[in-house]
């Protein structure tokens, strides 16, 4: 891919400039549209950011396509986007999205057929993982067709089909130098985000929180002492996604580490992933503290069976970590506890009671569920507690709300997807020579192994855009896994 980018003839270029002028000028007429002065003020940013990628792409072809990749890696997780057809619901896509990221992704998506017509090919995900997805996206049409509310299934679906392409352009455009990318990408979004973080705490104010729906105030977390604690949300519209995030974040910084040569650029990822780490903290998301707990097990684990960490390498690590533990525990250890042991008995109660309604429903509906996307609409008849009355909200555990939703056929397939891509993954781990694609293979296993763990207690991978920086793991993962710079195939 790379190779034929250096050598575009005038047509080429021509035509490709041609499509990125077009996107610009339908996002900017659509934005400017809206007559807010957040809005237009995006609408030029985009024709702004596009001129400068057209010029990249004039003046420096060989380097366009790794600009636009690492645009679009950063952009994933920024929340500018807007929900066509929108309607009030939590669990799934509401509407029909259209991102900031989604501009990037339709020129990558330029790139990637560029590549298959010129025989350039790239990375594909695997069989293993592919198959099982479609046949989900086929269970999803399954449920929708008896479902209450069939255009909040359609929505999802269509949230769960861009999700596969966000993996399927992001693999198939991978080349080494997305390795540098990726670890510089998640280092400036963690200290992004954190850093919005750290002033919705010291503010108090929802500074940066949904910025596209704006939030009244932070959210506050009452425990039985008393006390008050505010959870930031960075950039995101709820504290636990924003915990998501930085969870899968982590192993990457980790990664970034043990790659980088320069003591500068290291420092600098040091800083993030102390940053990172605050700001986990402060959100309070229980369940990503668990899971960061499985992340860093399966990380030192999956790099031990690969040798990336020699004897002398394994004990140094380990010491940082316990020093890290250490120093966290001395500094919030108390504020830890007391999120475990004071917190509201009522919030543990009532997701117990969602749980028993996602039952009921698997109970009634076992083969096709209730509905994708149809968890809250399809409730009240499976609610003898009147749990709608007090928490009318999606049950807090992803598998149960897919096999709820999609029936058994739904759940077992999403858990195949999983299943199929580890084992796929576990045996190519030990193929690849190259140490920094291995890294970057680890942390992406490792964060996805410890969000799978919190997705016991919540629905978060439903949510965007965390879903969208999720599959692009998933893409880096089999990238990385994959062929060198675009030869063969996976």
């Amino acid at each position: 891919m790379p190779r034929y980018l250096s050598s575009w003839n005038g047509t080429t270029g021509r035509g490709l400039g041609l499509v990125v002028l077009l996107l610009a000028t339908m996002s900017a007429v659509s934005l400017a549209g809206l007559a807010t002065p957040l809005w237009s003020g995006l609408a030029l940013g985009t024709v702004a950011g596009i001129a400068l990628l057209l010029t990249l792409a004039a003046l420096a072809p060989s380097h366009f396509c790794d600009a636009l990749y690492a645009a679009f890696l950063a952009t994933a997780s920024i929340p500018v986007d807007k929900y066509f057809a929108y309607q009030p619901h939590v669990g799934g896509w509401p509407g029909l999205r259209f991102a900031l990221a989604d501009i990037l992704l339709l020129l990558l998506s330029v790139l990637a057929l560029l590549a298959v017509l010129l025989h350039r090919k790239g990375a594909r995900l695997p069989a293993a993982l592919a198959v099982p997805y479609l046949l989900l996206l086929g269970q999803y049409v399954v449920s929708i067709l008896r479902a209450d509310q069939a255009e909040l299934g359609m929505f999802e679906l269509a949230g769960a089909a861009h999700a596969l392409s966000v993996a399927v352009v992001v693999a198939a455009l991978f080349r080494r130098s997305s390795v540098s990318a990726a670890f510089a990408v998640a280092s400036v979004m963690v200290v992004l985000h954190s850093s919005v973080a750290f002033l919705q705490i010291a503010t108090g104010r929802p500074i940066g929180a949904g910025i596209f729906r704006p939030h009244e105030e932070v959210m506050r977390e009452m425990l039985v002492t008393g006390s008050v604690r505010l959870r930031p949300s960075g950039l995101f519209d709820h504290p636990i996604v924003f915990a998501d995030f930085i969870q899968v974040s982590l192993p990457l910084l980790f990664a970034a580490i043990m790659v980088v040569k320069h003591r500068l650029a290291r420092a600098g990822v040091l800083v993030a992933l102390a940053i990172g780490t605050s700001a986990l903290i402060l959100t309070l998301a229980r369940g990503a503290w668990i899971a960061s707990s499985v992340s860093a097990a399966v990380f030192v684990l999956l790099a031990a069976r690969l040798r990336l960490l020699g004897r002398r390498q394994l004990f140094r690590f380990v010491g940082w970590a316990s020093a890290v533990t250490l120093a966290i525990a001395l500094l919030v250890g108390p504020r830890i506890y007391e999120r475990f042991t004071e917190s509201q008995e009522g919030n543990l109660r009532v997701r117990l009671e969602l749980n028993e309604i996602a039952l009921s429903m698997i109970a009634d509906r076992p083969l096709d569920g209730v509905g994708l996307n149809n968890f809250l609409p399809a409730m009240a008849r499976y609610d003898p507690k009147d749990v709608m009355r007090y928490f009318p909200g999606t049950v807090h555990n992803l598998y149960l709300l897919e096999a709820a939703e999609t029936g058994l056929p739904g759940i077992l397939l999403l858990l195949a997807c999983g299943v199929g891509l580890v084992v796929w993954s576990s045996r190519r781990l030990g193929l690849i020579a190259d140490p920094a694609r291995q890294w970057l293979a680890v942390a992406v296993l490792a964060g996805l192994a410890g969000f799978s763990v919190s997705q016991l207690a919540d629905f978060s991978y439903r949510l965007e855009p965390l879903r969208t920086v999720l599959w692009c793991e998933v893409g880096l993962l089999v990238g990385a896994l994959g062929p060198a710079d675009g030869r063969g195939a996976s």
